[in-house]
């Protein structure tokens, strides 16, 4: 016949994974691992990001507020990128860079000194390949 206690203990566990995947994916939102990398922070008024195998080695850009910098950017790779300035994700843009191809390209781009507060940077070619520049 039916077995009741095995059944619920069946779909307790059942529920229980069901939950972890559900947990994990919440953990997961909506970022990329495109957009896992370090914090650096500007030094001398500028500072380094490389694109390869379509992400950017930096997830994050500390500046200071007021004072415009310079990013220099590598593209390590021979899918074009670049680096573009946000306002916020899917807002204004600031600034953006020159679309390059690689491998082994560079050029620099000029952001205006920006007011305390957290900004956006992707490349416009592939926009999961972004990050955070944090103004303070």
């Amino acid at each position: 016949m039916f077995d009741l206690p095995g059944a619920l203990r069946c779909t307790t566990l059942f529920g229980l994974i069901g939950l972890l995947v559900l947990s994990l994916a919440a953990c997961g939102g909506t970022s990329s691992s495109a957009t896992a990398g370090p914090t650096v922070s500007v030094s001398g008024g500028k500072v380094a990001i490389s694109a390869d195998k379509l992400r950017f080695d930096v997830g994050a850009i500390n500046a200071k507020a007021g004072e415009a910098f310079t990013i220099a950017f590598t593209n390590k790779e021979s899918q074009p990128h670049n680096v573009a300035v946000y306002r916020s994700k899917g807002g204004e843009k600031i600034v953006g860079g020159e679309i390059i191809t690689g491998p082994d390209k560079s050029n620099e781009i000029s952001v205006p000194a920006l007011a305390a507060g957290t900004y956006y940077f992707q490349c416009d070619v592939h926009a999961e390949m972004n990050g955070s520049i944090i103004v303070s």
